[in-house]
């Protein structure tokens, strides 16, 4: 995409991650305690650096700066979502969700969905490599904490299930 175009998408990305960022801030506020609540304080914190990286970019373009390689790499966050979230829901007392949290999951399922179709699409657009690497990782992490809200979810409505599926139980009663 052209340098405008990239602009106005930065622009676009850090509404958007701001936007995200008040929504996880809301759902901490509103789950005091809990396996949700550090869920989504974790989410916050990852809002918070994809903001502060994509302005980074946005400084870059402001200045003229052909600096684009630099603001856009981004360390490997290979953060594995589902054994962050067997540690956690190991450490806490109870598998109930505090009466927001139910809310908050499926605003969050929808709006990491809605952060990767619009990285996505700026994937299609991008033409230089630096572009391309960078809304990649942008899509992956996005994708992994839509994957790690799903989990969380399924976690609260069947925890039975849920430990299961990580290899906690059988069904040989053993």
């Amino acid at each position: 995409m052209s340098r405008d175009q990239f602009k106005k998408w930065v622009c676009t990305a850090i509404e958007m991650e701001e936007k995200g960022k008040k929504f996880y801030e809301k759902a901490v506020e509103d789950c005091k305690d809990g396996l949700g609540r550090e869920i989504f304080i974790m989410l916050r914190d990852d809002e918070v650096r994809h903001i502060d990286r994509i302005k980074e970019i946005e400084k870059a373009l402001d200045q003229g700066q052909d600096v684009l390689e630099q603001a856009c790499s981004m360390p490997a966050d290979e953060k594995d979502m589902g054994k962050m979230l067997r540690d956690m829901a190991s450490k806490v007392d109870t598998d109930k969700a505090c009466s927001s949290t139910e809310s908050a999951l499926n605003t969050g399922i929808e709006f990491e969905l809605a952060l990767v179709k619009f990285y996505e699409d700026a994937l299609e657009k991008a033409q230089e490599d630096i572009e391309k690497e960078f809304l990649k990782k942008m899509v992956a992490e996005e994708k992994a904490h839509y994957v790690l809200l799903e989990d969380l979810k399924y976690y609260y409505e069947d925890p039975e299930g849920w430990a299961m599926g990580q290899g906690k139980s059988g069904l040989d009663g053993a």
